[in-house]
């Protein structure tokens, strides 16, 4: 059933889903104390969450954490995947699924703000996906590229995405790569519009992706930078996920 959810989520083929309704609700983490709180995730909200699946209010639940960049502004990334058209029914408190009250709630709430701030959240929507044959799974990396589209070229920038990730070949350390939209938030200050996924079995894979002979740009052919921005890449673990 696992499997079958992150299928759902992340198709295997290459395909434009525009039209889908899954919505990402993405928070970015800055933790005081690493540890502390990673065992605290895994001992209150991992039970909270997993159970709000369960029950068919979110359709899966993760925790991503950076790889060996202490100088990034966060330490974690939360995301909740909801299923829009369920979306207006969330109004359940999570901890009364597992028999907490108000007061026990708001004790942890209080424990775990000591241990974390939060720093952003972002939410985005499908536009589209490709995976590697066999590759029913959630992997084990994420790189997050967070992208800002040129002014008036947000569609070109979404087509033209879909349209020259066809497939990734099975030489490729790669196993998978999504595509998003971020929305609700736009103005002249947003930091990225846009933000594309690749997958990785191991850090080693992504590691040994970048080995190998670069070359010039000729000045001759497609060029990204005239329709979007690469504002920010961060790598990131798989800590735990309802699709375990």
């Amino acid at each position: 059933m696992k499997k079958y959810v992150f299928f759902v989520l992340a198709s295997l083929s290459t395909i434009s889903i525009f039209g889908q309704t899954k919505l990402y609700d993405n928070v970015f983490i800055k933790a005081n104390d690493i540890s502390a709180y990673d065992k605290f995730i895994k001992e209150h909200y991992a039970k909270v969450h997993n159970e709000r699946v369960n029950k068919g209010m979110l359709l899966q639940w993760d925790v991503w954490k950076v790889i060996d960049t202490p100088q990034e502004d966060f330490t974690h990334m939360v995301t909740y995947i909801y299923d829009i058209e369920k979306y207006s029914t969330q109004a359940s408190a999570p901890y009364e699924m597992v028999g907490m009250s108000n007061l026990q709630w708001a004790t942890i709430q209080n424990k775990v703000n000591q241990m974390r701030e939060r720093v952003a959240q972002v939410k985005w929507i499908d536009l589209g996906s490709a995976r590697k044959k066999g590759v029913d799974y959630l992997p084990e990396i994420m790189v997050l590229n967070m992208m800002k589209a040129k002014d008036g070229k947000a569609g070109s920038y979404e087509k033209e995405e879909i349209k020259r990730t066809k497939s990734i070949s099975d030489n490729s350390n790669k196993v998978g790569w999504n595509f998003h939209r971020r929305i609700g938030e736009y103005g002249n200050d947003i930091y990225f519009t846009h933000a594309t996924i690749d997958w990785f079995d191991s850090y080693k894979d992504y590691l040994s992706g970048w080995f190998g002979e670069w070359s010039d740009a000729n000045g001759q052919g497609f060029n990204w930078d005239d329709l979007r921005e690469l504002k920010k890449m961060v790598v990131m673990k798989k800590m735990i996920s309802s699709t375990d």
